[in-house]
């Protein structure tokens, strides 16, 4: 008589083990499907976090050619100074063409 209540009981216990198992496992089930898409999500955005690192590399790049070309001023400058050279040589060609003219009309 005790070994069948025994068995009774054991009986019991492992059916109400094995319905506590399977409303966890239907419980967790979402957990676990949302678990997996955020570990996809993470991934996503690991990729686009990589290429913003390399379009951030890119722009650094560029920012530090951008440092060694001239400005708006430095080219205005140079455009001024090349107009006084202009002006000068003006001059000069002027003076060589008139000592030109002048040695070719007193030739012996």
């Amino acid at each position: 008589m005790q070994l069948t209540a025994l068995s009774q009981w054991v009986s019991i216990v492992a059916l109400l083990l094995s319905v506590a198992n399977l409303l966890w496992a239907w419980i967790s089930r979402p957990a676990r499907d949302v678990g997996a898409r955020v570990d996809d999500v993470n991934d996503r955005i690991d990729e686009a976090m990589d290429g913003l690192k390399g379009h951030d590399r890119r722009i650094q790049r560029v920012e530090d050619d951008m440092r060694h070309l001239p400005t708006k001023k430095d080219l205005h400058e140079v455009e001024i100074k090349i107009t006084s050279i202009k002006t000068e040589l003006d001059v000069v060609a002027k003076v060589v063409s008139r000592i030109d003219d002048f040695l070719r009309s007193n030739k012996p």
